[in-house]
């Protein structure tokens, strides 16, 4: 179970040959191209990131601006809503509070009929209700652009965000283990190691063995695109259509 950095690199470096064969490749540079793959993962493999919804209340520099500010973990905004939390808090004096006190009242016979109608009302209600502005996501600018002039609204107006949020690996630390990163991230250490050698044409190793750089850095080449397509086709997920 591979499940840090260096797990992945010792594999990778194990999977081209190493200890047997050295692998002609600059420690930074393999940390660069784990950083690559990692990169490539998150950003287009289905579980390198989480679809979520989070809440935002407005600041003073955000109606300054003219636009949010968000973090750099969020890789697409895919909704934005506003007042959706009018209807939704869970405190005693809510709505929903009160049909479940109701319904779950001592010596009642609890009608889950009636509770499923009431509960699909307010639910459309809020639908009905919530306020969907149109925006534009810039995402390495990492601001939020919503088609409102938002000093009308006021410090502390809330928003709802829907977002893909990116996964840190050193957080979720199976994805080390997950085998087409696994598989790319080696498909790159073979790249760079091709790139290092192949301007000496065939390297002569201890023992006899030749190393023909620019055919390991084709075969490199092969595998990058064979795996660049099975994520396409096998790991992608499209976001949708994105209004904004």
């Amino acid at each position: 179970m591979i499940a840090t950095r260096e797990e992945l690199k010792e594999y990778c470096l194990r999977k081209l040959g190493a200890p047997v064969i050295n692998i002609e490749a600059d420690d930074t540079q393999l940390e660069d191209r784990i950083d690559d793959a990692i990169q490539v993962y998150v950003e287009q493999h289905y579980d390198g990131t989480e679809e979520k919804w989070v809440s935002y209340l407005l600041t003073q520099t955000d109606i300054d601006s003219g636009y949010i500010t968000l973090p750099d973990n969020i890789l697409a905004v895919l909704e934005v809503r506003a007042n959706s939390h009018l209807l939704g808090y869970r405190d005693m004096f809510s709505y929903q509070y009160q049909i479940k006190a109701n319904q779950l009242s001592p010596f009642q016979v609890f009608d889950s009929v009636d509770y499923f109608m009431k509960m699909t009302n307010l639910q459309n209600t809020m639908d009905l209700t919530s306020v969907t502005p149109t925006f534009e996501h810039i995402r390495h600018a990492k601001k939020v652009k919503v088609a409102t002039d938002l000093t009308r609204l006021g410090v502390d107006y809330p928003f709802v965000m829907k977002v893909a949020m990116i996964l840190d690996p050193e957080d979720m630390v199976s994805m080390y283990n997950d085998k087409w990163l696994k598989s790319y991230a080696t498909a790159l250490f073979k790249h760079q190691w091709g790139s290092n050698v192949k301007k000496y044409n065939e390297v002569q190793l201890i023992g006899g063995l030749t190393i023909n750089g620019q055919q390991l850095f084709d075969e490199a080449n092969q595998d990058i695109e064979r795996l660049s397509e099975e994520l396409e086709t096998k790991y992608t997920e499209p976001f949708g259509f994105i209004f904004g």
